[in-house]
């Protein structure tokens, strides 16, 4: 999968930067996430966008945000949106 960045260039989808984003998001909301937490999360994240763009394979900074955000919400992690947010 790519990603259009908010700065129209076009890179190839690193899971691992949502991962970093959220796990600083958490600490610094107070909140520790376990490495399984962080994978789970991650995953589904990635099964939503995958699920959302399973033909064009291309989505867009605005979209993962809103993707990562409604993830964190439906598994408990509200806390973690304010600060992630932030990022």
């Amino acid at each position: 999968m790519e990603i259009i960045k908010k700065d129209g260039k076009l890179e190839k989808f690193n899971s691992k930067k949502i991962k970093t984003s959220i796990e600083n998001s958490a600490n610094e909301a107070g909140i520790i996430l376990n490495e399984s937490d962080l994978i789970m999360l991650v995953q589904d994240i990635e099964a939503k966008l995958l699920k959302i763009r399973e033909k064009q394979l291309i989505t867009s900074s605005y979209e993962v945000i809103g993707v990562v955000l409604s993830v964190l919400k439906k598994t408990g992690f509200k806390q973690v949106i304010k600060s992630y947010i932030k990022f």
